[in-house]
């Protein structure tokens, strides 16, 4: 019949047994003050030596190997023995051998908190660059903004919040591309052309709120998720981007550009429209605007709420 495992309780008994057994010719011993501090000494190095069995009964061999506090735990023993006998004779000898055995000890409690530490600074370090490394994969290289992949998890995360939502939050995209972008990097170059992607980039993430999620879809087109937003706000917020970029993008490094966005909208129509379809309706109505006369917003019919 298999044996039953002893208790938690049970394994960290020893360490006590062994405090205690220290502990108690103190209290036994005459009111002499050699002999009270051999005593306190030798109880204080036993006590060192159940934390560190502790320690590494709870820690990884890792952190606190057996090897680094065996040979303290056997020579507190040890010691322990010895000043029994020395405390009625020479507890002056006693408290010398004591003293450097505290010492021991509480170098290697140091030892383990420095381990501790490194171990913690080392965690924290891997964790900062897996974040970083993940971010890196999910932005777009040339202009900072989410690539196509990272924005559509997004997008996809936006839309499970929306119908969980009680009551449902209505959920609005924007697709936009820059005008004329083709002339501009056959006739400038481009470099003016990366510049130009970068400074529309910029101009139109100062115009979002803190949950709003930029993307770059590729080559000039980008898209915007706006959570919380129906279809009339989508809309206002899309004459504000068009107005900033002309506004602010006339001049990009030393050249004039003049840049213009044309813009499109839809409103997510819930748990009844794939999400393929409503960045298709965005899309489509971005080409109405550009087919239009560009510079302009047009937002796609169908919508959840009042305009």
């Amino acid at each position: 019949m298999r044996n039953a495992p002893r208790p938690r309780i049970a394994r960290l008994s020893l360490p006590s047994l062994l405090l205690a057994m220290a502990a108690g010719p103190a209290w036994a011993a005459p009111a002499q003050g050699p002999v009270t501090a051999l005593w306190f000494a030798l109880g204080f190095s036993l006590a060192l030596v159940a934390a560190l069995a502790l320690a590494w009964r709870i820690l990884s061999e890792r952190m606190i190997p057996r090897a680094a506090w065996l040979p303290f735990a056997s020579t507190s023993l040890v010691v322990l023995g010895l000043g029994a006998w020395l405390a009625g004779r020479w507890p002056l000898l006693g408290l010398a051998l004591a003293l450097p055995l505290v010492a021991w000890g509480l170098l290697l409690v140091r030892e383990l908190l420095g381990r501790m530490r490194r171990l913690l600074e080392e965690r924290d370090h891997a964790r900062a660059e897996a974040k970083r490394v993940q971010q890196s994969s999910e932005r777009d290289a040339l202009t900072g903004v989410l690539n196509r992949g990272a924005w559509r998890g997004r997008l996809e995360q936006l839309a499970s919040d929306t119908r969980e939502a009680q009551p449902s939050r209505p959920l609005s995209v924007l697709f936009f591309d820059i005008d004329l972008f083709k002339l501009i990097n056959d006739s400038l170059g481009h470099n003016v052309g990366d510049d130009c992607l970068k400074a529309v980039a910029s101009t139109v993430a100062a115009e979002l709120r803190g949950g709003d999620i930029l993307g770059r879809m590729g080559g000039e087109e980008f898209a915007v998720a706006l959570p919380g937003a129906r279809r009339v706000n989508a809309i206002a917020v899309g004459e504000r981007i068009r107005m900033a970029v002309q506004q602010h993008c006339q001049v990009v490094g030393e050249e004039v550009v003049e840049l213009t966005v044309s813009i499109g909208v839809a409103e997510y129509l819930g748990e009844a429209e794939p999400l393929d379809a409503l960045v298709d309706r965005a899309d489509r109505a971005m080409y109405v605007a550009k087919d239009s006369g560009r510079n302009m917003v047009v937002a796609s019919e169908g919508s959840l709420g009042p305009n």
